[in-house]
């Protein structure tokens, strides 16, 4: 089964054929959500989406779990890496609140 780029930006298309700037959503942490030390020499966001949500593409949500990290290479060894869970919980937060933000 090939893997597919989740289409994060489609809520943001305008009809005009432009996209909307991408905001940041926060996402909440849940009693759901599962936890990862950081391993920098054979951890990655993308590895982290693809063992967890079965698709690397999902990296953005763990990305935006952890704000404290601009990006992976800021995060230090060991630091405690938060993988918001379940990806169906996670997902309908996420296309929930950039409908929001478009819509205000």
């Amino acid at each position: 089964m090939p893997i597919f780029d989740y289409k994060r930006y489609d809520i943001l298309k305008n009809t005009n054929g432009t996209t909307d700037m991408m905001p940041f959503i926060k996402i909440p942490e849940l009693t759901t959500d599962k936890y990862e030390m950081w391993n920098s020499y054979n951890m990655r966001f993308d590895k982290l989406a693809q063992k967890y949500y079965n698709n690397p593409f999902y990296d953005f949500l763990i990305i935006y779990a952890n704000p404290q990290f601009l990006s992976e290479w800021d995060v230090e060894e060991d630091a405690l890496i938060r993988i918001p869970f379940p990806l169906e919980t996670v997902l309908n937060y996420y296309e929930n609140e950039l409908t929001r933000i478009k819509q205000s």
